[in-house]
């Protein structure tokens, strides 16, 4: 029978406003808030720094002792108390006021955080004081509230006594600039801050002067974090865009350009601007018609006069920016007739006081709370939480009953019902009160967590360890198995670092409560993730099914005092899924063993696909799977987005992570994480890969082996055989034959598109053959192209669907537009010896015939001894046996071939070089022309039969022919 649960024993209300980060939220001189106050106080580690920058440990009674004791020297007796920011300075200080003795003599000035202005600090320290100057302040303050009631009114004021300071004030250097160099920078500045754009810009949401207008005017909220930063003006503020401005003249645009892209003009501008901000501020806020030095001097006078010291408590030196500078000049004038004693503690954070008030530092003496975890001890830091979970179970008002009362601070536990339940599992603190729903181990582990640069950090720990914590435990309490799941201290180690991922997923596998197994084992247990008694005790109460696992089985380790923090866990997988960016080397040899285990499978697997490594990528086939298909989420080296397609993804999770911690492991065995079974589970993960790689590499196939085909289909008509079968054709395209001789031209291109056909080859060869092992590849689906081979080896040129067709593999625009190229350039020289040799031979003329008649001519003439040289027949026969009729039928044929335009398939019609024979041709259809002129010129006009022969003269034509003939042949 389960138990019943233990409920939720504090109200949620009353933690929030106990465990508010900071003191400022308990409104001071309010009986509740103080009660609560010292309700949940805890003393601190605290150091008193010498003069020498030696750090002496101090107790908060050593403070209070130091800071009230009586003073016989009249320099002021400063205290400041400085840290880090959230280390609790301005809860000390509320400590010291409280604690601080009631004496009339002293003037108690308690300057709060809580929603605190610049006139309500100076309202306070002039509560009580009745001189002239007071009452013109008072005025003055009034008047200024009234002209600035809200935060853009006050954003315009700072912003013009800004411009009217930068362009009228005589200050002689502002840090490291000074004369002339001073002047230009102030030039630009007023020029810009004069601007009713460069104004808005400033005054824009979020932006600077609304930043600090809104603190001026308003304060600080109660927990807000007082950061000095936030009060000043820096070169980031004052970085603007340019194109903002593109309406107004040029003049104004240049001026513009050149700030918007000059670091060195913006940081020198941010440096004027907050050396004049402060007394910007004060004039807005306080006015300017008084001078608050002199009031803070009329005020010591006052209570001079009264015989009393003033005594100021600052939460917060922070508060003051815009009258802290008068206010530490004020503090640092020795006290005299005229001028009370001054005793001050203020809270400053580390590095706020820097050379501007030196004088002011030296004038006190420094405590600082920047301690180091370590130095507290763990009793104290249960203590700590311990008195806020009291605190949120008593209330406020009850607190407040006993504080009236004079009672002890009341603990809840005694009268609850659970308590015989609850401490045995849980545990208490020194004082009694309970932990539940943490324990002492937990308590520490959190701590740790939320000090994670290993400073005592309390309001870090106000917000991660107790008010985010219980507010999960409140919703999930109720209902057993559920606390502490996953959202318990999430913000913390939101994947419970300190349990491996291998146990997490084996628990997650194994456990029906997993979330909050996981939980009781990284933050209650005293050997994280080990399992002892008091887990178990927890569990049991909790209702939580603890998952038995080996590391369980060992002694379990009882704690005398409280538990050591948990080691920062070292596996980086185990960083990875707490957030951390994974490392490029580490998934670089993630992502290379998972290439390899798929290619290994892709090709040794019932696919038996032809795999290749190309660098950091596999090929398989015509897809190419790379590096950064191995997704690794929040990884170095993977690229910015994941691939869409043929990709396996791992996440930050525990199941991915325990995967790739045996992948980092595989090289030294295959056992690593989870007794291997990491193995099996991944190559679950690679089958399905595998399977979406294959389908996309049949889908490529299907459509890149055409284009293959056809770039070789087009290159084997160098071949000039025709392929009448399938057989033939792939045997032609896959290796054609070259003529002899063959065309240089032809030959060059061949070598131009040389890496083509290897692509092609290449897809072929990956898309029509497979690979078993290593085994040699061999062609097994020839069936599926059978029909078309024919086809493709009849292709003089790409077809116009793939001529620009885009493929990833072969440049199909590329081997077109070569092609062309290689046409042109070859028929260009052919058409020009055809269009001489048109010169001489009329279209459709029979060239046999002609030859024919020519013959006759030339052997009458030379029976005739008309040729005075007969040599002539000579050249004539030799030009003759050159032009026989297989050269005649080539003239005709390239004559009706000569393309009009580029034309890539007439390539081929140039296979063997045609110009010698047409260089023959020409020649002699020339030589023809030559000897048919000059017998027409020597013959003379025939007058008739009873003309005579004159024998004498046809000899002299016959012989200027032979002349001619001789020259031509030459």
């Amino acid at each position: 029978m389960t138990a019943t649960p233990i409920p939720p024993c504090w109200s949620r209300a009353e933690i929030q406003i106990a465990a508010q980060v900071d003191a400022g939220g308990l409104e001071f001189g309010d009986p509740t808030a103080d009660a609560v106050f010292s309700a949940v106080h805890q003393a601190v580690p605290l150091s008193r720094r010498t003069k020498a920058g030696i750090n002496q440990p101090v107790t908060e009674r050593e403070v209070l002792i130091d800071l009230c004791q009586p003073l016989s020297s009249n320099e002021p007796h400063i205290r400041f108390i400085t840290g880090r920011v959230g280390t609790g300075k301005s809860h000390l200080v509320r400590w010291l006021r409280v604690h601080a003795p009631r004496r009339n003599d002293w003037h108690v000035v308690y300057i709060e955080k809580r929603n605190t202005s610049l006139r309500r600090i100076i309202e306070c320290v002039l509560e009580g004081i009745d001189t002239p100057t007071a009452h013109d302040l008072r005025a003055s303050l009034a008047r200024a509230a009234s002209r600035v009631t809200t935060v853009q009114e006050a954003m315009l004021a700072l912003l013009n006594h800004l411009h009217r300071m930068v362009q009228f004030d005589n200050t002689p250097a502002i840090q490291n600039m000074s004369g002339a160099d001073l002047q230009v920078v102030r030039e630009r500045i007023a020029r810009l801050v004069g601007d009713y754009s460069f104004k808005q810009q400033l005054s824009r949401p979020g932006g600077p002067i609304e930043r600090i207008a809104k603190l001026a005017k308003d304060g600080h909220g109660p927990d807000a974090n007082v950061d000095a930063g936030d009060l000043h003006i820096t070169e980031t503020d004052l970085r603007i865009n340019p194109e903002d401005f593109v309406d107004f003249s040029e003049d104004f645009q240049l001026k513009i350009r050149e700030f918007g892209f000059s670091h060195r003009l913006r940081t020198a501008a941010a440096a004027v601007l907050d050396y004049y901000l402060p007394r910007a501020i004060a004039e807005v806020f306080t006015g300017s018609a008084t001078d608050l030095l002199q009031v803070f001097e009329d005020v010591r006078g006052e209570l001079a006069r009264r015989g009393h010291e003033l005594f100021l408590f600052i939460e917060d030196l922070v508060l003051l920016h815009g009258i802290d500078a008068q206010l530490a000049q004020a503090l640092t004038v020795p006290a005299r007739g005229d001028l009370c004693r001054v005793r001050a503690a203020i809270a400053v954070t580390s590095g706020y006081l820097d050379d501007r008030y030196a004088t002011f530092a030296d004038r006190g003496v420094h405590y600082t709370m920047d301690v180091d975890l370590s130095e507290v001890q763990n009793v104290d830091l249960q203590s700590f939480v311990g008195k806020y979970l009291n605190a949120g179970r008593v209330g406020r008002h009850a607190l407040a009953a006993a504080v009236r009362s004079g009672d002890e601070v009341p603990n809840a536990c005694p009268d609850c019902i659970y308590r015989d339940r609850c401490h045995p599992a849980f545990g208490v603190t020194r004082e009694g009160y309970g932990l539940f729903p943490f324990n002492a181990a937990a308590v520490d582990r959190l701590i740790a967590l939320a000090s994670p640069k290993g400073g005592f950090d309390p309001r870090n720990i106000l917000r991660e360890v107790i008010r985010e914590p219980l507010e999960v435990a409140e919703a999930e309490l109720p209902t057993p198995g559920t606390f502490p799941s996953a959202r318990f201290a999430s913000g913390l180690e939101q994947t419970r670092l300190s349990v491996p991922v291998e146990l997490r997923d084996a628990i997650t596998r194994q456990s029906n409560t997993p979330q909050p197994e996981i939980s009781l084992r990284a933050f209650y247990a005293v050997n994280p993730p080990v399992v002892d008694d008091q887990v178990r005790d927890i569990a049991e109460a909790l209702g939580v099914h603890l998952t038995n696992i080996g590391d369980d089985d060992a002694p379990s380790v009882t704690p005398v005092e409280t538990a050591p923090t948990a080691p920062a866990p070292t596996h980086e997988l185990d960083l990875w899924v707490g957030g951390v960016r994974l490392a490029a080397n580490t998934a670089r040899d993630i992502r290379r063993w998972i290439l390899d285990a798929l290619a290994a499978r892709l090709q040794y697997g019932p696919h038996g696909f032809n795999v290749k490594r190309s660098g950091t990528s596999v090929l398989v086939g015509p897809v190419t799977i790379k590096a950064s298909n191995v997704w690794l989420d929040n990884s170095a080296g993977g690229g910015s987005t994941p691939p869409e397609s043929c990709a396996i993804h791992f996440y930050p999770n525990d199941r991915d992570a325990v995967l790739l911690k045996g992948v980092l492991t595989a090289s030294g065995s295959l056992v690593g994480p989870n007794s291997g079974r990491w193995f099996f589970e991944l190559q679950t993960r690679l089958a399905t890969l595998e399977a979406e790689i294959a389908e996309r590499v049949r889908d490529e196939m299907a459509s890149g082996v055409g284009s293959a085909l056809a770039v070789l289909g087009v290159l084997s008509h160098v071949d000039g055989h025709r392929a009448e079968s399938p057989a033939q054709a792939l045997g032609v395209m896959i290796r054609p034959q070259r003529p002899d001789p063959i065309n240089p031209g032809i030959v060059k291109f061949l070598d131009e598109v040389a890496r083509h056909r290897i692509s092609a080859l290449t897809v072929v060869r990956d898309s029509l053959t497979q690979r078993k092992g290593d085994g040699a590849p061999s062609i097994f689906d020839a069936g599926a192209v059978l029909r078309d081979l024919v086809r493709y080896a009849q292709l003089t040129q790409l077809p116009s669907e793939l001529q620009t067709q885009p493929n990833a593999r072969i440049n199909m625009r590329g081997f077109h537009d070569a092609q062309c190229s290689s046409a042109e350039t070859l028929w260009r020289p052919v058409r020009d010896r055809l269009r001489e040799i048109a010169q001489h031979v009329s279209e459709g003329e029979d060239l046999r015939e002609a030859q024919a008649a020519m013959d006759r001519v030339i052997s009458q003439a030379h029976r005739e001894s008309v040729l005075a040289d007969s040599g002539a027949k000579v050249t004539y026969d030799r030009l003759r046996q050159k032009v026989a009729g297989e050269q005649l039928d080539l003239l005709r044929t390239l004559t009706k071939l000569e393309p009009s335009s580029v034309d890539p398939g007439a390539v081929w019609h140039l296979t063997v070089d045609p110009l010698p024979v047409l260089a023959d041709l020409l020649n002699y259809w020339r030589l023809c022309d030559h000897t048919l002129h000059a017998l027409r010129d020597t013959a003379g006009t025939p007058r008739g039969a009873s003309d005579t022969y004159d024998r004498a003269r046809l000899q002299r034509a016959l012989r200027g022919l032979a002349d001619t003939l001789e020259g031509l042949s030459k």
